[in-house]
């Protein structure tokens, strides 16, 4: 089944354009499927980087983080994707919400980097970090 962006649409549009507008503090923006529909919603957003927005990963959701992080070389922004599955899915629902990521990356329109992680992992943020040639 296809995934809706439309029912939660506006919800979703501004914590978007949060995160790309120029001057936001608004870092990142979470996003996760409204139970086991595949309607799209916000989780939550904020201004605290990568580190604060590890610390709202579910692990029984799966969960799509839009995030910009600072390029130290340039001082420009980059877009992280980080699509998120808890280890407390199930493999039919991981499978399922696999094919929505075209979608989101449709949607997320500036887009520097994806990352799909499976299980947590503490030092999420060193190593998208790294992964990107941050550190």
């Amino acid at each position: 089944m296809a995934l809706n962006l439309s029912r939660n649409g506006p919800a979703l549009q501004e914590a978007y354009g949060r995160v790309v507008a120029s001057g936001s503090r608004t870092d990142w923006a979470l996003f996760t499927y409204e139970g086991n529909s595949n309607d799209l919603r916000v989780a939550g957003t904020g201004d605290g980087g990568l580190e604060e927005m590890v610390e709202e990963l579910n692990s029984g959701k799966v969960m799509y983080a839009f995030c910009r992080v600072k390029d130290p070389n340039s001082g420009l922004p980059k877009y992280v994707l980080i699509n998120w599955f808890g280890e407390g899915v199930n493999d039919v629902r991981k499978g399922a919400c696999a094919n929505h990521v075209s979608s989101v990356v449709n949607f997320l329109k500036v887009l520097s980097e994806f990352y799909s992680l499976l299980a947590f992992c503490s030092g999420v943020s060193s190593h998208i970090h790294s992964s990107a040639g941050f550190l």
